[in-house]
């Protein structure tokens, strides 16, 4: 069996290959049993992106990661486009993708290298928790909490929590074991989003979530910088913004959002391929 892929990195800037997320997406996948591909995305140990089917118009694809089969995530849905577009002679035009959990999602290119996805609305809830424990929660001073912190899902539900300076977003620290009791408390995923503002419609943000019990840092996440953008069409805020995320975990990364005065909120980035190649095996 000959199978191809190719190693994309997300949310990334143009010119460092070890930046954004990175995942495995394997262009012609239109025949695998689910059993390989689990197998192949344990052994790349990345999000990884089966495309079941393409045309010049999108496609239909699947995401698994070592644990399992996974939701409709910004990562993917970009870098999956990047694929289908060079597939078919690098066109640059707007393409929807399918998954089994979501039946079209439009991905717009923008400039010569980024897309741009529209978000799912969200629901947003207001916290009545008290500063000292959103504090703890994150491991800062009371006064370093600066706005409303609430609980948003738009698709994947999380806490947004401002904080007053970058610098406060940079000594931000998690407890695992207060993450998971506090997310069980709200009845929302163990997922802290945390940010500032820096000045000239730029952000500094780090995201926090709790596989296993634990708790993760990311590089750069799609849903969580949605989650952001309703955070401020609920706080009457719109415009572009850029998000710079990542840096803690030494992958930097910049993801782009727009806030629409009708509350839409759309998320993109920069896509990088960095590297393809073969499977190449036989199967018992």
């Amino acid at each position: 069996m000959d199978l191809t892929y190719r190693i994309i990195n997300v949310f990334a800037k143009k010119d460092d290959p070890f930046s954004g997320n990175a995942l495995c997406v394997f262009d012609d996948a239109g025949n695998m049993e689910d059993e390989l591909m689990q197998q192949l995305a344990q052994q790349a140990n990345l999000e990884t992106v089966f495309i079941r089917e393409s045309s010049p118009e999108g496609g239909r694809i699947r995401v698994f990661s070592a644990g399992g089969e996974g939701r409709f995530a910004g990562s993917a849905t970009l870098g999956a486009a990047h694929v289908i577009s060079c597939m078919y002679g690098n066109r640059r035009e707007e393409l929807h993708l399918t998954s089994r959990s979501v039946d079209d999602v439009t991905v717009a290119p923008e400039g010569k290298d980024n897309w741009m996805i529209r978000a799912t609305g969200a629901e947003v809830r207001h916290l009545t928790s008290t500063p000292q424990i959103l504090a703890s929660l994150v491991g800062l001073r009371l006064e370093s909490i600066h706005g409303e912190v609430m609980v948003v899902d738009s698709g994947r539900s999380g806490i947004v929590l401002p904080v007053k300076t970058p610098e406060d977003v940079r000594k931000a620290h998690l407890d695992a074991r207060m993450l998971h009791s506090y997310a069980m408390l709200l009845n929302t995923e163990p997922q802290v989003y945390v940010w500032a503002d820096s000045g000239d419609g730029q952000i500094e943000s780090r995201m926090f979530y709790g596989p296993s019990g634990g708790v993760v840092e990311v590089a750069a996440t799609g849903s969580g910088a949605a989650n952001l953008g309703h955070w401020m069409a609920a706080n009457g805020r719109h415009g572009r913004m850029r998000i710079s995320q990542g840096a803690a975990v030494g992958r930097p990364s910049f993801t782009d959002l727009v806030v629409e005065e009708s509350g839409e909120v759309f998320v993109g980035g920069h896509v990088n391929e960095i590297a393809h190649g073969h499977y190449v095996f036989e199967l018992s």
